[in-house]
């Protein structure tokens, strides 16, 4: 049995930004993102084996030579919980805001924080995250990389789902995430509006005698904006509902009692003053952060908002998070029920294909439709960053042959041991990240070890044996 050596022509250079280096992480990398190397085993005609090696080869881009442009940008520190050094500057100014006018923006909360307004034009499009909390401190390296799409993308204004924070703790430390998380929606260049979840309310503080009337609603409605609330944008209506008001009569908060989980009358009679404000619109979109409608530990106490959500006769979709998995419940009575996955937030499986992911929802607003659209985050690619420059060097990748060697001979029917050497060169000018793996659809033979990571230097050679 002859083991043939030729090496394939190319090889395909699989380009990631270094922002997914960060997100690895949580996220994992698309597997087809690498090329076959293949040679065939042959045994006089009669046995046919293929081996294929899988080379993955992913420049790490390096942007020191951009510190002179992007310095003059006012670039704001990178925050110590985020795990990349891709560039953050926006192509181009943030996009017009208005002051919030009683026409436009309606509450009946108090706040000190006064939330700009996009400005009006026509058709729109607007992008809807998922929870940023329940999952590890890193994840909001994930967030700053939706930042980072979502200022590509340049949609008209970003809506949340709550869990914003991880919170489940005293003042100090909410005080804290909520800096870190505002400091990194802070870069969109569009207006950006919070949602409550359980994490930015409940106060989990060791000492319960210090815990505040309300739990953390006032230090959110101090720095993050009023718990429920609606805007009016290019004839649409977006409406924030808060779902943790917790028990009337204990005053605990908790998602698993239904009890816990209703609205209450003051909630109830501000929505029904807003959806008849919003009689006219062409649309009207409402963000919580509790799925209610899956019932559940939530009871039936959706019921009654539903039915006043469907004889408005104009609400398109509510929106919610939570359960960190994408869900579609809709339409009901014409309303469609979306909840999202996360946005960092803590993930138990990587399944994109069933809803657990990292992403975010793109939503393009028509006079007679809506379109939805969930977009994994850190895929968005930056057409500016795939520079002339750029491609050379991946051609040179590209072009510079795979070694292999030596010519083995195996007899029939018998075992042994051997050894194949893989030679690899980097003939660029940036360092090359490589991954090179084995399979074999025999079970006649076994490679050891099955795969091999390792990063070329500009203008390193390396060997590789199996």
């Amino acid at each position: 049995m002859d083991l043939t050596s030729q090496a394939a022509a190319a090889l395909m250079t699989f380009l990631k930004s270094d922002r997914q280096l960060g997100n690895r992480k949580l996220q994992a990398l698309n597997p087809s993102s690498y090329r076959k190397v293949s040679h065939r085993l042959q045994n006089k005609g009669r046995l046919h084996s293929s081996i294929t090696y899988h080379i993955l080869m992913r420049f790490i881009f390096s942007f020191s030579f951009l510190l002179s442009i992007t310095s003059a940008l006012a670039v704001p520190p990178i925050n110590p919980n985020i795990g990349h050094n891709h560039h953050h500057h926006r192509h181009g100014k943030k996009h017009e805001t208005v002051a919030p006018t009683p026409a436009r923006f309606v509450t009946s909360r108090r706040s000190s924080v006064e939330l700009p307004l996009p400005n009006e034009k026509d058709a729109f499009t607007f992008i809807v995250y998922g929870d940023r909390t329940g999952g590890p401190p890193e994840g909001v390296s994930v967030l700053a990389d939706a930042v980072r799409d979502t200022n590509l993308l340049e949609p008209d204004f970003v809506m949340t789902v709550g869990d914003l924070i991880n919170g489940y703790s005293n003042e100090e430390i909410w005080m804290t995430q909520m800096k870190e998380y505002k400091s990194i929606m802070n870069q969109l260049a569009c207006p950006w509006f919070p949602v409550a979840g359980n994490h930015d309310i409940y106060w989990r503080g060791e000492d319960k005698s210090k815990k505040p009337e309300g739990e953390m609603e006032a230090a959110y409605e101090m720095h993050f904006g009023p718990l429920w609330y609606a805007f009016e944008h290019k004839n649409s209506w977006f409406i924030i509902l808060y779902s943790d008001e917790g028990d009337p009569q204990t005053g605990e908060k908790t998602f698993g009692k239904p009890a816990a989980q209703k609205m209450s009358p003051e909630q109830f009679s501000w929505l029904d003053q807003t959806l008849t404000k919003a009689k006219g619109a062409e649309h009207v979109f409402l963000f919580l952060h509790h799925p209610r409608w899956l019932g559940r530990g939530y009871g039936d106490d959706w019921d009654k908002v539903h039915r006043r959500l469907a004889a408005s006769g104009n609400v398109s979709a509510v929106f919610a998070g939570h359960i960190h998995t994408m869900r579609y419940d809709g339409p009901k009575d014409g309303i469609e029920y979306v909840t999202l996955a996360t946005t960092g937030g803590g993930q138990s499986s990587s399944i994109p294909q069933a809803g657990y992911l990292h992403h975010y929802d793109i939503v393009t607003v028509r006079k007679d439709r809506i379109s939805l659209a969930a977009v994994p985050v850190g895929e968005v690619l930056d057409v500016r960053e795939i520079t002339g420059e750029l491609v050379s060097q991946v051609n040179k990748v590209k072009r510079s042959p795979v070694k292999i060697s030596p010519h083995l001979t195996l007899k029939n029917n018998e075992g042994g041991q051997h050894q194949l050497s893989i030679t690899l060169n980097n003939p660029s000018d940036r360092p090359v990240a490589t991954v090179i793996s084995s399979s074999n659809p025999s079970l006649d033979f076994r490679w050891q070890p099955d795969h091999q990571h390792t990063t070329l230097k500009p203008g390193e050679t390396k060997e590789f044996n199996l």
